[in-house]
């Protein structure tokens, strides 16, 4: 690629990168000039100005939709100058969607690009290659898209690709990772190395004396299903000409075979020859796809070729279309297992998603953990209270991202709805509470936090004050914290003025004074 088409390609990467990087914490939708939307426009205008330092660039138009996230960029051409007057790139329409500086913890994106052509002549000495292989003085994509969904507290990235070349190849790939982030594992060496020779403080001998200075980078996860299929639109058909006759030979297929006979790799290697013997004699598609029983922790820093990531992955190769990375329900209509039809409904897997029908078949199974948290998240959106009753239960029975989820419905609620949906001051506590300050305060940070007892601030307060009272610092902590969140809420003076009657209870009846120093009886 040449200079000009290196520099605009990362220029364009960055500003988008910026424009789209999801947050952590969550921010109201708004059409102000500080919008998501606004303010990707704003760095696009800016990369815009900055990209003609180096080129001729115009666009049709840049619209915005504030509320929505959404941003369309039209007729957009570029034309290089100088050595690179012959680089011409073009952009029909360029739609982004889910825009978010801010960002939910569940966060989507879309990108849609269509009639984008770029000239042969950016990529220099390639140039007649690539013309060649698309049989023009262009490349033509009539469309990419790009969807992203992406949990930022679990790390779990949903990525679908799919991109359309008339007259060369249609490209369709899909990864699902329950974790995927960038690692590099040698960064902080490697930087400490750098800085000690610019010091001039290496010495003779140093093992980072005279090694590369650039920190290894890779991909680090736990992958759960992916898939790349490419089907020929008239690519092979200008390709083919151009290898050798003895390329397409039964020899040449079989040399590929290089791994040990019986090998998970040498299956994996047996799978791709059939497959390319199959498309070589009716072009047509191959594809690669990754469906394992159980998800594969990766680390691609590990690898030392594409065969560890084959023997790694175990990809299985076909002339058909992906097969579906998930079991498929025939008849959603057959209850004999209620519990995995309503997780299935409320997920939209392996069944069309039906948020009524998956709330009408898991309600009477609340009591379980998975499918109380199945159905807080199912009906936040509708009625937070509901919702909140079977986050609690969850978060009781330690379902993982219970709390997290009682977090988000709680800022929902009023607080005479939240704390009525907790359980009150007065309800029964386990004579082990009170057996010294350290197990009040335990037990009121457990309620506090919603995990391993169900969350109720009343019950946290009741149980902080008698350990507050015998000089846990923590206990007061805590009952500092619920009455700065709440303040002078009514609601809450009167839960909190209930608990603390009932602490001065507890204090009495239970002889605390002699329990907690130590005198038991």
């Amino acid at each position: 690629m040449s200079p000009l088409a290196r520099r605009l390609a990362a220029g364009t990467a960055l500003s988008l990168a910026l424009a789209g990087a999801p947050q952590a914490q969550p921010a109201p939708v708004t059409n102000s000039i500080l919008s998501p939307a606004n303010i990707a426009a704003g760095l696009v205008r800016g990369a815009v100005s900055y990209a003609r330092m180096v080129a001729d660039i115009r666009y049709g138009g840049l619209d915005i939709d504030g509320p929505r996230g959404g941003l369309i960029l039209r007729d957009l051409h570029i034309a290089g100058l100088g050595k690179h007057e012959n680089c011409r790139i073009s952009l029909g329409r360029l739609q982004v969607s889910g825009l978010s500086l801010w960002g939910d913890e569940e966060s989507q994106m879309r990108f849609d690009a269509s009639d984008l052509t770029i000239a042969n002549n950016c990529f220099g000495a390639n140039a007649a290659m690539i013309g060649v292989v698309t049989g023009g003085h262009s490349i033509p994509l009539a469309t990419l898209s790009v969807d992203l969904r992406q949990s930022s507290g679990s790390g779990a990235l949903t990525a679908d690709i799919e991109a359309i070349s008339p007259g060369i190849a249609r490209i369709e790939a899909s990864a699902n990772f329950d974790y995927v982030s960038l690692f590099s594992p040698d960064f902080f060496e490697k930087v400490s190395a750098a800085s000690r020779t610019e010091d001039g403080e290496s010495e003779e001998g140093d093992p980072a004396a005279g090694a590369s200075e650039t920190p290894q980078i890779g991909l680090r996860g736990t992958l759960r299903a992916a898939h790349l299929s490419a089907e020929n639109l008239g690519v092979w058909e200008r390709l083919k000409p151009l290898l050798p006759p003895e390329a397409a030979s039964p020899e040449a297929l079989q040399a590929l075979l290089t791994a040990e006979p019986g090998s998970a790799l040498h299956q994996t290697q047996q799978g791709l020859v059939r497959t390319l013997r199959t498309f070589m004699a009716g072009p047509g598609r191959v594809t690669a796809e990754i469906r394992p029983a159980e998800p594969v922790t990766f680390d691609t820093t590990l690898w030392a070729g594409p065969e560890d990531a084959a023997a790694q992955f175990r990809p299985r190769f076909s002339n058909a279309l992906p097969t579906p990375p998930v079991a498929l329900i025939a008849d959603p209509g057959d209850r004999s297992d209620a519990r995995a039809l309503g997780l299935a409904l409320a997920e939209g897997r392996g069944v069309p998603q039906n948020t009524r029908r998956a709330v009408a078949l898991l309600t009477p199974l609340q009591e379980d953990a998975e499918v109380a948290l199945a159905l807080a998240r199912l009906t936040t959106g509708t009625d937070p209270a509901a919702a909140y009753g079977h986050a609690l239960r969850a978060a009781a029975q330690g379902a993982a991202g219970a709390a997290a989820t009682l977090d988000r419905i709680e800022s929902r609620l009023a607080t005479a709805d939240l704390l009525a949906a907790q359980r009150p001051a007065e309800a029964d506590l386990p004579e082990a509470s009170f057996a010294s300050p350290v197990a009040l305060r335990d037990a009121a940070l457990a309620h506090e936090q919603g995990e391993g007892a169900p969350r109720s601030y009343a019950l946290a307060w009741r149980l902080a004050a008698s350990a507050a009272a015998a000089g846990d610092g923590p206990a007061r902590a805590l009952m500092a914290r619920l009455d700065a969140r709440f303040g002078a809420d009514p609601a809450w003076v009167e839960a909190r003025d209930k608990a603390a009657d009932l602490a001065l209870d507890d204090w009495t009846r239970l002889d605390l004074p002699r329990r907690l120093a130590g005198d038991r009886p």
